[in-house]
């Protein structure tokens, strides 16, 4: 896993706060925190999933994940964060990425198309996925970001 690369624009950066390997059922996957430049206050948190739709946990819920906090919601910093990602994507050799959301989250799907992703459909989730459990969501937008 590429621990020290450098993922930064002009105003935010992310900070790998965690690395978990894979095993079986679980992709490796790295855990940052989204920071401003200007003054290092924690905005954020994202995600990414090494690998490819074949493993379980990436057809149902992406490569990338994000979460801003609330306060500094709407400077498109979860846009910013995910072209960050797309860097870490390619360090790995991937030729594509997935981002999933919500079908009635029209932020998240704002953002897919920000990013000018290709939209897939809508897949249904498994009883025993964690959105379904935890959150009561039963469907995700597919999108496919190609690098």
């Amino acid at each position: 896993m590429c621990k020290d690369i450098k993922l930064a624009d002009d105003e935010i950066y992310s900070e790998i706060y965690q690395l978990l390997d894979g095993d079986g059922d679980n992709p490796p996957t790295y855990r940052l925190c989204i920071k401003t430049l200007s003054d290092n206050n924690i905005v954020g948190r994202c995600s990414f999933r090494v690998g490819d739709n074949t493993n379980r946990h990436i057809k149902y819920g992406g490569n990338i994940g994000y979460d801003i906090d609330e306060p500094y919601r709407g400077n498109k910093y979860s846009l910013k964060a995910c072209k960050l990602l797309l860097v870490l994507a390619k360090s790995h050799g991937m030729t594509s990425v997935y981002i999933t959301c919500d079908p009635g989250n029209n932020a998240s799907r704002r953002i897919c198309e920000l990013l000018e992703t290709n939209f897939v459909g809508i897949l249904d989730l498994p009883e025993d996925d964690y959105n379904y459990i935890n959150n009561g969501t039963k469907q995700h937008c597919i999108y496919e970001i190609k690098l």
